[in-house]
């Protein structure tokens, strides 16, 4: 019997181990329990004194797969030489095992969230992005949990990406919200104290007024020349993304704009917006897609006050 065949139906059959200087008794009792971290500790002491065994790699193989760790279970079939007499069958018997948790959306979501709960985030990422392929209805839902088991692998970026994408099918989502806002404010919380952690360390290696002075200095140079064209580049990224249509985009580069609390670029900014369209179109396209419940409020006094001025100067 070949392992694709034992393994595509999580048998219990045995592999044939008849390597007489092996003792799996014990992992194949644990197997047996369905204990399989305890089967996988026991057996990578034995890989570690036997690593070019193919029994073993099979069992592990097995194990993997039957516990659900599906990014190590593929990894492992990646990691054989391309001349490997297994590697065809390892492959094959990771994707057959791939292809059985997301033959269904609820067993895909059930294993996505055992997963993350297990801290086994590559393999809820591996098996969200196979169900984003086969359940486009799902999609917020999947989105939303492979951007929950990047935010917990500390991948806050990506994670970003992925909760915004379940926020452009469903703007509501309140757990993608949460995590967006939570993302954002530890990015910042991040980078406003990477200064501070520069001048930390410095001032055990110099004087302490020196330090501060130049780390002072070189801030205020640096937000003095960058500042501006920062400014420019993200007005202009703002209106091209509304031009475009890609309001998400544009709701995103207008938050950012105003945590910079530089107001009169981002009030030119919407005027200019104004003339190509209504107000209350763009006020329903902020409604729509500002994700930040507590910017919003501040967004629209702005856009507001802005279309006021507009129809005191009109003739």
């Amino acid at each position: 019997m070949g392992i694709v065949t034992i393994l595509a139906s999580y048998s219990s059959v045995s592999l044939s181990l008849e390597d007489d200087a092996l003792d799996l008794s014990e992992i194949l009792v644990f197997e047996a329990n369905g204990d399989y971290r305890s089967a996988l500790e026991r057996l990578n002491t034995l890989k570690s004194e036997h690593p070019e065994n193919d029994t073993l790699s099979e069992l592990e193989l097995r194990l993997l797969i039957a516990s659900n760790r599906l990014h190590d279970a593929s990894k492992l079939a990646q990691d054989l030489p391309m001349t490997h007499p297994l590697k065809a069958q390892f492959e094959q018997a990771s994707e057959t095992a791939i292809n059985r948790v997301v033959r269904n959306e609820k067993i895909a979501i059930i294993v996505i969230q055992k997963r993350i709960e297990l801290q086994d985030f590559d393999s809820a990422i591996l098996v969200a992005d196979r169900a984003l392929t086969r359940f486009p209805d799902r999609q917020a839902d999947l989105f939303t949990l492979k951007g929950e088991a990047l935010y917990k692998r500390n991948d806050l970026e990506a994670a970003e990406t992925e909760f915004r994408r379940a926020l452009q099918i469903d703007p509501l989502n309140p757990v993608a919200k949460s995590y967006v806002t939570e993302i954002r404010t530890t990015l910042e919380a991040q980078t406003s104290t990477a200064l501070a952690e520069w001048i930390s360390i410095a001032k055990d290696k110099t004087g302490d007024f020196v330090v501060t002075f130049l780390a002072l200095f070189t801030a205020f140079l640096v937000n003095s020349l960058l500042s501006p064209l920062s400014m420019r580049y993200r007005l202009a990224r703002a209106r091209s993304a509304f031009d475009a249509g890609n309001y998400d985009d544009f709701a995103d580069a207008v938050e950012r704009l105003l945590d910079q609390e530089d107001f009169k670029p981002l009030r030119q900014n919407f005027r200019l917006l104004m003339r190509k369209r209504p107000y209350e179109e763009i006020k329903s396209i902020f409604e729509t897609h500002v994700m930040t419940e507590d910017r919003l409020p501040t967004l629209l006094r702005i856009l507001e006050r802005e279309h006021q001025r507009l129809q005191e100067n009109e003739p």
